[in-house]
């Protein structure tokens, strides 16, 4: 484990930042944003520009029934052009299903249900990069029978790592008592079909649950699943009733492998995984002692991809001193003496952990980036205009720390490390909370609003609350000995915004973007590394 290092910083003001980093930041022009619309994606870029989603609001937060815009800026942020996407193909109205930028072309797919035929057609048209309009050449890539209209679409997209396969994952409709099933179609960058299959899933619907998928550079797809011992899918304190299996379909279609992931008596709090170049599948996750929503410890293999069988397999349980980091002397006190004593439940672990990102090392190892993320539902009393008393519903959004875990080849941890911060929203779905990462070949980056008392050196150990237009973007940096400095890149209100790192991405191996909105208003920077 290595120390949290925070460089102290004088502030004559919370306008005036005293340092930004290891980073130059470069401001677009400000624009006006569309009314009822709002930006959801950066859909990637090119040698001239960058290519944005918005989203119109409809009578939903981001229905598909509002506008729809493609957006194309320069490389100096500047808005170039914006161009409304009309989903409609011979009269009948095409549902919205994503903008993808494959191989240096923008791509629009869409569905349709045919109600006659009971069938979901999925589409995809190009989307000329200079006048961003729809061009003529829009063709089925897949088609599903139709599930009940309740469900509506299920098509997804997926990328393998190299951008060369592209894999449509649907689903295909429900039988009453019968396991789920599921339609893979791969294809190569110009969506072009190498195999298809429909597919059953070994395990009944209700004791079985689909977390994750993904295709490699050979067209491989593989699936990774919970299995459940009982259709309540519990998880209850005791022994874990779940299991994680990992189910491979071969790239001609056949030939599919199942691996098993048992920690016996632990608990797996989270897992993914990724494949590396060699073809071998790489898992790695969290596990506790006591539940299915703590962290002890983590935990990492691989799978040889032509015998099944697991190799460089280790748990690791996390330092005590990481795991109490963050808490207050009393707290340390009181998990120290649980710490000796036998009774698991009282023992220290993280709480409510999501894990967001498996980066694999070059040379076989593998970086896990996790937040502390968890909704709280409070019933609230309140008069109304009448003056009754009335009761509502509040929804409070909680983002908490970022832990960054180094792990050997082996599987040992090398480091791990602990990115303070509290975001705190009411009703808003986190809107401008969580982090935007950026991975280059010398440090790990997290962007993220925080409040600018946590940059004032002769502050306590007290993290304080994201506060709004108020706050400051800050800049963590993660070395590869695992050190963290954190800086204050500049100031929201200063900048007449409020930064969204949700929509944030790097885009190339030393730039992120960074976008912010206010009042209508909104632009973009570049941080360069």
């Amino acid at each position: 484990m290595r120390a949290f290092l925070l460089f102290p910083f004088l502030f004559l003001s919370l306008t005036l930042l005293a340092q930004r980093g290891p980073v130059d930041v470069d401001w677009g022009n400000e624009h006006k944003e569309p009314r009822s619309a709002v930006l959801t994606d950066l859909i990637g870029n090119d040698v001239t520009g960058y290519y944005a989603l918005r989203l119109g609001t409809g009578s939903g937060m981001f229905s598909n029934e509002g506008k729809i815009f493609i957006e194309k800026y320069n490389m100096s942020m500047k808005l170039v052009k914006s161009s409304e996407i009309k989903l409609v193909y011979k009269k009948k109205d095409l549902n919205f299903v994503d903008i993808k930028l494959i191989d240096d072309k923008l791509y629009l797919f869409t569905s349709y249900r045919n109600k006659k035929r009971k069938i979901n057609y999925l589409f995809a048209q190009t989307i000329s990069k200079k006048s961003l309009k729809l061009r003529k050449d829009i063709r089925i890539v897949a088609q599903l029978p139709a599930r009940r209209e309740t469900l509506g679409d299920a098509f997804d997209i997926e990328f393998s790592r190299d951008s060369t396969k592209v894999l449509f994952f649907g689903q295909l409709p429900y039988q009453t008592n019968k396991p789920e099933r599921y339609q893979l179609q791969v294809c190569n960058k110009s969506l072009e079909p190498i195999w298809k299959k429909d597919i059953e899933l070994p395990y009944p619907d209700n004791k079985f649950s689909v977390e994750n998928y993904r295709v490699d550079r050979n067209g491989n797809v593989h699936v990774l699943g919970v299995v459940y011992e009982d259709a309540f899918r519990k998880r209850r304190k005791g022994k874990p009733t779940y299991k994680y299996t990992l189910i491979t379909y071969g790239a001609d279609g056949s030939d599919d492998k199942e691996y098993r992931i048992d920690l016996g008596d632990k608990f797996i709090t989270d897992l993914t995984f990724r494949i590396q170049k060699d073809g071998n599948p790489v898992c790695a996750g969290f596990y506790s002692d006591k539940n299915s929503y703590s962290v002890r410890g983590t935990y990492f293999f691989k799978i040889d991809k032509n015998s099944g069988e697991i190799f460089n397999q280790s748990i690791k349980e996390f330092d005590f001193d990481f795991i109490t980091e963050l808490y207050t002397d009393r707290q340390k006190k009181r998990a120290a003496k649980a710490e000796k004593g036998s009774n698991d439940d009282r023992k220290a672990e993280l709480y409510e952990y999501d894990l967001d990102k498996l980066i694999l090392r070059s040379d076989g190892g593998a970086v896990l980036v996790a937040e502390q993320y968890y909704v709280r539902i409070e019933n609230e009393r309140y008069r109304d205009a009448q003056g009754y008393w009335q009761f509502r519903q509040q929804f409070y959004y909680n983002y908490g720390d970022v832990i960054v875990v180094n792990i050997n080849p082996d599987g040992g941890i090398e480091w791990a490390s602990h990115i303070p911060k509290r975001q705190v929203t009411v009703n808003d779905g986190g809107y401008f909370s969580s982090y935007a990462i950026a991975v280059t070949g010398k440090a790990i980056y997290l962007v993220y609003n925080d409040n600018g008392k946590n940059f004032d050196k002769t502050k306590n150990n007290r993290i304080h609350a994201f506060n709004g237009s108020r706050s400051v973007v800050a800049l963590a940096e993660i070395k590869p000995d695992g050190s963290v400095t954190t800086y204050p890149m500049f100031s929201n209100r200063e900048e007449g915004i409020l930064t969204r790192p949700k929509v944030c991405k790097q885009t190339r191996s030393n730039e992120l973007i960074i976008y912010g909105e206010r009042n209508r208003k909104y632009k973009f920077a570049k941080v360069l590394f």
